[in-house]
């Protein structure tokens, strides 16, 4: 990170930094560019690509179709039905 990058950045979103809340940012971008060059020089050569640091196991259940009630069961819940459809109140006038 560079100063005129912060610079950018604050103009971007529309803040200002003081002077010392600036070097504090750049001490922190300075950290992490230390950090990111530690982790870049680990050679990963043979080591597998991970998504997760845990097994996973997928606990979801099949989605498999199924017929939960019958029409008839369905209709004898309804407070009014007609031969094969609930009747309901009109919302609309």
């Amino acid at each position: 990170m560079t100063v005129e990058t912060l610079k950018a950045l604050e103009s971007l979103n529309e803040f200002r930094l003081t002077d010392a809340e600036e070097q504090k940012a750049m001490d922190v971008f300075g950290f992490m560019g230390k950090e990111v060059e530690a982790l870049q020089a680990i050679d990963t050569e043979n080591t597998d690509v991970m998504v997760h640091c845990m097994p996973m196991t997928n606990v979801f259940r099949e989605d498999v179709r199924e017929q939960a009630f019958t029409r008839d069961e369905l209709l004898a819940g309804a407070p009014e039905h007609s031969e094969d459809s609930w009747i309901v109140p009109r919302l609309v006038k």
